[in-house]
């Protein structure tokens, strides 16, 4: 116990013990998941679940401080594996290199005391949700734009993020991190907030007696919290409608893989920003930034290829291929990180 001595005198030794037995898992190893599992692995947790299917890029590096430069083009996943087995040899650390979807989620959360979503992208994020309210699993939620970040923990039997955010926004109205930009720091504090609410948590110290929103504003230090209830109107926690089945036919998609591609019968088009497009782009493709175009008229009249349209994730170029679906159109996303 020598190891945890300063924190044993706050915590005691019994709290050190509900530490070390604790298993978390970490969705995502970015800005906000790396300080996290820092923290959660120099503290103590017992097993740490590192869900990533990303690897390290040079862009990555002012933020996500598990990794350095010798690690571009590895994994996170086995990266952060790597520096956290330094940090603490006790904790056990098991490793993911792949997406977290409906089938891998609701398998491998069951014996999980806590999930920590520190996803960037509103598909992950409520997938993550709705298979803790099928599990009856609680997760602390860390979102971050620009300078404000939002902080929740969900006892999913109580509530959930459904309750607060029924659906997705529409596609580009709330950008991500590679979108808006956002600093190194503000995403360690918000890493280090969430580590902080997860040791809360596991040291049952965290009572509140209404669940609480904190928001963050770190350009200013401001720091608030809003009170949150269960909405009577939820069909996620409330009303209990989600099923095993209803997510796996939520999430069937049109996905199409790199090595599936096949320029005789795929016309690529990207449907990023400019700026985006300067870091990196694929051959040969069509430029249609979406947040510039509502006219679909050529896609709806296109018959010679398939078409296959990509974004830096594949999580806006889903949610278009959906809307394009809907008006007729034989359309597919590229399912790839786009490598800068």
């Amino acid at each position: 116990m020598d190891r945890y001595k300063r924190q044993i005198s706050v915590i005691g030794e019994q709290g050190q013990k509900l530490i070390n037995n604790a298993a978390i898992m970490i969705i995502g190893l970015g800005g906000i998941g790396s300080p996290v599992a820092q923290y959660l692995a120099a503290a103590g947790v017992g097993k740490l679940i590192l869900v990533d299917d990303d690897k390290v890029d040079l862009s990555n590096l002012h933020r996500q401080i598990l990794f350095n430069e010798a690690h571009i083009g590895c994994y996170k996943a086995e990266k952060a594996k790597d520096v956290l087995s330094n940090v603490n040899e006790n904790v056990v650390i098991e490793t993911h290199t792949k997406k977290f979807d409906v089938d891998f989620g609701y398998s491998s959360v069951s014996d999980v005391d806590l999930i920590i979503d520190g996803t960037d992208n509103f598909e992950t994020r409520y997938l993550i949700n709705d298979i803790c309210v099928l599990k009856n699993k609680v997760f602390i939620s860390c979102s971050i734009l620009v300078n404000i970040i939002q902080l929740v923990l969900f006892d999913t039997k109580q509530l959930c993020y459904r309750c607060l955010y029924p659906n997705p926004p529409p596609i580009g109205v709330v950008p991500n991190c590679s979108e808006a930009g956002v600093l190194g720091t503000v995403t360690g504090i918000a890493g280090t907030m969430a580590a902080n609410l997860a040791l809360n948590y596991l040291l049952k110290i965290e009572n509140e007696k209404v669940p609480q929103m904190r928001i963050v504003d770190a350009k200013n230090f401001n720091i608030s919290s809003m009170p949150i209830k269960q909405n009577n109107n939820c069909f996620a926690c409330k009303q209990r409608k989600i099923s095993l089945r209803y997510l796996q036919n939520q999430c069937a998609d049109y996905a199409i893989t790199l090595d599936q591609l096949d320029r005789t019968k795929h016309f690529l088009v990207d449907i990023r920003q400019k700026e985006e497009r300067k870091l990196a782009k694929l051959d040969d493709d069509l430029f249609f930034p979406i947040k510039e175009n509502t006219d679909y008229s050529f896609f709806l009249s296109y018959e010679d290829k398939k078409l296959v349209f990509y974004c830096a994730s594949g999580y806006r170029s889903k949610l278009f291929v959906s809307e394009l679906r809907t008006l007729g159109v034989d359309a597919y996303y590229l399912n790839e990180r786009l490598s800068k």
